[in-house]
C-alpha cells in the first residue's frame, strides 16, 4: 500500500497524502539533545488500558562505559544510558543513520546485569536519522553500571508491502491509553482488510519530529490471526518518549508474507 502520512495540527482526520505545513516550530536537526523535552500536551484519542508498561520516559542521560560493535555499528553517531527507577525501567537511547540503500537497522543492547533489549528502525530511509530507544525492565535499573550495542541488519525477506486496495490503516495520535492510571501516548489505528480473502496483516508506523529526524520506527503491539474480508482490528503504537506534542507527521503502513500473496 502507498504509505499514508497524516499531519498533525491541522487535520481533523486523517487524510491520505501530503497536506500543506504546520505552523508549529518543531525543527531539530541531527544536533537535538538525545534525552527529549517532557511536552505531553495532545488530544485524547482512545482510552485502552495497558497490561504492560508503555509510559513515556524522561530520564536524564547518563556516560556509562560502552561498547559498541557490528556490521553497521559505524552508522551510530551518538548514544547515552537512562534509568527511571520509579518504574523499573532502563535503556540506551541513540542517534543511527540508515544504510545507503535505505534498509532499517537493528539495534541490541546488552547491559552489565546481562539483561538484553533491542529495537527495529523499521523502514527507515536512506535520507533520515532514526532516535532509537532501547528499554527494559529485565533487572536492577540501579544495578547497571555498562552496556554494549550491537548493530545488525534487521528484517525478514519474505515481508513486503500490502497495496491499497487489500488493505488499510487510519487513525489518530495522542493519548492511547493508560497504564496504571498513569497516561500513555502513541497512534491508535484501524486495520481494514478489504481483500476478498482472510490476510495476515504486520502494522507499522513512523513517527517524525521533522522531514527527516524519525523519533518512533516500529510494529503494533498487537498480533492477531487472519482478519476475514472486511473485518477490522484496532492497533495501537505506544511511544516511549516523553515528547508525543513534538511529533510533526506520522506514517502508517502494513506488510504481509509475499509468499502467500501479490
Amino acid at each position: 500500500m502507498r504509505r499514508r502520512r497524516y499531519l498533525l495540527g491541522l487535520l481533523t482526520a486523517p487524510a491520505a497524502g501530503v497536506a500543506g505545513c504546520l505552523s508549529r516550530d518543531s525543527s531539530p536537526d541531527d544536533g537535538t539533545e538525545l534525552a527529549p523535552e517532557d511536552d505531553r500536551d495532545v488530544d485524547t484519542v482512545a482510552t485502552e488500558t495497558f497490561d504492560d508498561d508503555f509510559t513515556p520516559i524522561c530520564a536524564d542521560g547518563e556516560s556509562l562505559e560502552s561498547d559498541l560493535e557490528g556490521l553497521y555499528a559505524e552508522l551510530v553517531t551518538d548514544h547515552e544510558f537512562f534509568r527511571d527507577t520509579e518504574s523499573g525501567r532502563y535503556g540506551v537511547r541513540g542517534r543511527i543513520a540508515a544504510r545507503e540503500d535505505g534498509s532499517f537497522p537493528e539495534v541490541q543492547a546488552e547491559f552489565s546485569d546481562e539483561s538484553h533489549a533491542k529495537d527495529t528502525g523499521f523502514s527507515v530511509a536512506e535520507d533520515e536519522t532514526y532516535l532509537f530507544t532501547v528499554v527494559t525492565s529485565e533487572g536492577e535499573p540501579n544495578a547497571i553500571d555498562g552496556y554494549s550495542l550491537t548493530v545488525e541488519e534487521g528484517g525478514v525477506d519474505d515481508i513486503g508491502t500490502v497495496p491499497e486496495e487489500y488493505a488499510t490503516i487510519d487513525g489518530e495520535w495522542g493519548q492511547i491509553g493508560t497504564y496504571a492510571d498513569v497516561s500513555v501516548y502513541g497512534y491508535a489505528g484501524t486495520v481494514t482488510n478489504d481483500h476478498t480473502k482472510d490476510v495476515r496483516l504486520y502494522p507499522h508506523l513512523k513517527a517524525y519530529l521533522d522531514e527527516t529526524t524519525v523519533a518512533y520506527a516500529g510494529k503494533s503491539t498487537e498480533f492477531f490471526d487472519d482478519l476475514a474480508p472486511g473485518d477490522t482490528q484496532t492497533v495501537y503504537f505506544p511511544y516511549p518518549r516523553c515528547d508525543p506534542a513534538k511529533i510533526d507527521h506520522v506514517e502508517g503502513w502494513l506488510e504481509w508474507s509475499t509468499m502467500n500473496n501479490p
